[in-house]
């Protein structure tokens, strides 16, 4: 069977043992009555000192981190009505998200986006944020730790605005019974997740997870579809020795929708009110608001398989040795017309053609020893470890030649021939890293780190002939050195402030995966010095965290269109405040709220290639302002019903580095309601976008002649139930 077949089948074949293994569960599960009963709900009270691995190999908790760190579980996932990651990492404090068909899952924090904000898959890093990040179903999840600021001394290049991780759920041995939700709404939309867990004898654990989501597009002609499996076995050998296989895969078919395009005003005899100012003369037509420019064999679609193997041997009551080895295959397709640019000549559409394959192996290993003991007579927790992967990466593309066509009627055309550029990237990173967190006094506590990588890059082009292009390809070794350093002080048991001091490195460009040999430099240095606080009140049945932060970014060169030449930048400033917090007046009633304000701009920027002076002026897609407030009301009335919602202001952006083109602020609304049948099923009733809001999701720098928009309003009707 070729591999190719082997790939197409493989989807198929997971999907039938994973119905397979679910619907075994009850026969291993608990009895009913030692099931947790199905809960949801759109606010809670943070629990800080409960353990976050994002921001530590130590096991210190939210409060012991001299960070921010916030958390959305499963319940609030659910009961927010989240499908994928991205729509739930947007409701968190400072959180903005957007991106396009090109750049599937941007998120945007503390000034940064794109490849500044690293995404990790269960504390593992896969590559670039822009280039192997998917949309992922939310039901798979356990939680989303989300880490603010310059993470580099943890997990290496990329990390300056902050860290994603999507952690899913894992095999245990308190886990039982069977998870259930189904849902349909407007636009064709169907959500479907099963899952459960599990125990085989004494000391064997296992969990599935397989989710299914799928819309038709508010743009007609753009449908999309997201499957996820996650499966996984512990073996308890010993008391000492925890074994776990894990196997996820995912697959997916993204909306071809690559944006709505501007127009002059003078020819839009439709504006779209309170989308752009159209001072700048330009503005999105209503008439264009639901147009698919796409061709009509456009598609985007990834296959991805990562199995690992996790070994954890408790040596002794202080001493733990962790491994972690892992294998990951990816393969990534665009075949689209991408950029849809209005002729002012012509009144026509001009319309691209451009395509991009990805074939993606990565394989690693993780070694991290900890300990716990003490130092000088002192509290101490150490953790030593080194951490290694190599990959390669073949990148095709092409840019055929396009057309124009009707900005009303365009004529779905075909695509045509692919002839690829073919890029290979090979790499070897090794790094070593070390953790610390020492009680200097009973209420104070010291957190440092270090890290050092090494990163050998190959990088090869060939044109269009096969031939090899000697000019923009090269070798080169890249060699990091990050630290951090803060203080924790515990000044009562609910109160503890916090300082810390913060380096990170990343590609003076583009992602590592793109460099050329212009881009043969030294990687980028950023550092971060935030002070914050962190309380929580039983009493009050209150918590609260606040942070001041100031992060620059240094010796930057960076691209304003796709394959272009670069630009020197300079230096990034990015100064905010954040604030959230969660609130239980009474017993059945929760209110969860944030508020986080980003003043970032750049440094010395003049780029020649478009005779642009952007010095002083604000990146693209970061609001100065972005607040959030969620809220439900259990047992309304004495009755088995539950009512909440959200509601999410994101402040004027601006969509160029030019600050030319102004996204005007918008204010979206969200309202659910669940209705509990009995303490194991639940009807639930989302409406999302409640109050029909247009407005500008996303400008893609790489597309400037066009805007992603968001949704209308949609609403979805469904079941949750633990069985």
């Amino acid at each position: 069977m070729s591999r190719s077949a082997i790939r197409r089948s493989l989807p198929v074949s997971f999907a039938v043992l994973a119905s397979a293994a679910v619907f075994a569960v009850p026969a291993f599960a608990a009895p009913p009555e030692a099931l947790d009963e199905v809960t949801v709900t759109a606010a809670k009270l943070r629990l800080l000192d409960d353990e976050a691995a994002t921001g530590s190999r130590l096991g210190l908790t939210t409060r012991e981190t001299p960070a921010t760190l916030d958390v959305i579980d499963a319940d609030q996932i659910i009961g927010r009505g989240f499908t994928t990651f991205e729509q739930a990492a947007a409701s968190m404090p400072g959180v903005t998200t957007g991106g396009s068909a090109a750049d599937l899952a941007n998120i945007a924090m503390r000034g940064f986006s794109g490849a500044q904000v690293l995404h990790l898959y269960n504390g593992l890093y896969l590559g670039p944020t822009g280039m192997s990040t998917r949309p992922s179903n939310a039901f798979n999840l356990e939680k989303i730790e989300v880490l603010k600021g310059p993470a580099s001394v943890l997990y290496g290049q990329g990390a300056i605005g902050g860290v994603v991780n999507l952690v899913t759920r894992r095999a245990s041995f308190e886990d039982a019974g069977l998870d259930v939700l189904a849902g349909v709404g407007r636009f064709g939309s169907s959500n479907l997740g099963v899952g459960g867990g599990a125990q085989l004898g004494e000391s064997i654990a296992v969990r599935v997870d397989a989710s299914r989501t799928a819309t038709k597009g508010f743009v007609p002609g753009t449908p999309s579809d997201y499957t996820s499996v996650s499966s996984s076995l512990l073996w308890k050998a010993s008391e000492s020795f925890d074994v776990m296989f894990v196997f996820d895969y995912s697959g997916d078919n993204p909306s071809e929708y690559f944006g709505t395009p501007l127009v002059p005003v003078r020819f839009a005899t439709q504006p779209l009110r309170g989308v752009v100012d159209a001072s700048g003369g330009v503005t999105i037509d209503r008439r264009t608001r639901f147009v698919n420019y796409n061709v009509s064999d456009a598609y985007i679609d990834s296959e991805q398989y990562w199995p690992q193997l996790h070994l954890d041997w408790r040596i002794n009551e202080s001493l733990t040795l962790s491994n972690v080895a892992y294998y990951y295959t990816a393969n990534r397709n665009w075949v689209n017309s991408e950029i849809y640019d209005f002729n002012e000549t012509t009144k026509l559409i001009d319309r691209d053609r451009f395509f991009v394959l990805h074939d993606q192996e990565l394989y690693g290993n993780q070694l991290t020893l900890t300990h716990q003991g003490t130092l000088a007579g002192r509290g101490n927790r150490f953790a030593i470890g080194i951490d290694y992967s190599h990959l390669d990466f073949v990148r095709s593309r092409g840019f055929p030649d396009g057309e124009s066509v009707d900005p009303f009627e365009p004529a779905p055309a075909l695509f045509g021939p692919l002839v690829r550029r073919v890029s290979p990237t090979k790499w070897d990173r090794t790094s070593l890293f070390f953790e610390d967190s020492l009680a200097l006094t009973e209420k104070a506590r010291l957190v440092t780190g270090t890290r050092f990588e090494r990163l050998t890059l190959d990088r090869k082009n060939f044109n269009a002939a096969g031939v090899f292009v000697p000019g923009s390809s090269f070798q080169r070794t890249l060699n990091s050195t990050t630290w951090r350093l803060g203080l924790v002080l515990n000044v009562t048991e609910s109160i503890t402030p916090y300082v810390s001091f913060n380096t990170g490195e990343d590609p003076v460009g583009s992602n590592i995966f793109l460099v050329n040999a212009g881009e043969n430099f030294d990687l980028s240095r950023s550092r971060q010095i935030e002070a914050g606080i962190k309380m929580s009140s039983t009493t009050l049945h209150a918590d609260l965290t606040a942070a001041v932060y100031d992060i620059r970014r240094k010796d930057i060169l960076t691209q304003v269109t796709v394959d272009g030449p670069l630009t020197n930048v300079g230096a990034v400033e990015s100064r905010g405040v954040e604030i959230a917090s969660n609130w239980q007046p009474i017993d059945n009633w929760n209110l969860s709220g944030s508020v986080a304000y980003t003043d970032v701009r750049y440094g010395e920027y003049v780029d020649p290639n478009f005779n642009i002076d952007a010095t002083g002026n604000r990146p693209a897609n970061i609001p100065k302002w972005n607040a959030k407030l969620w809220t439900n009301v259990d047992r309304v009335g004495g009755t088995p019903l539950s009512i909440g919602g959200g509601v999410t202001y994101v402040s004027d952006r601006f969509g160029n580095d030019a600050n030319t083109l102004r996204l005007k602020s918008y204010t979206l609304v969200d309202a659910f309601a669940n209705y509990r049948l009995n303490d194991r099923v639940m009807v639930t009733g989302r409406v999302v976008n409640l109050f029909d809001k247009a407005y500008a999701q996303w400008a893609d720098i790489f597309y400037p002649s066009q805007l992603n928009l968001g949704s209308p309003r949609r609403y979805e009707v469904g079941i949750v139930a633990r069985l």
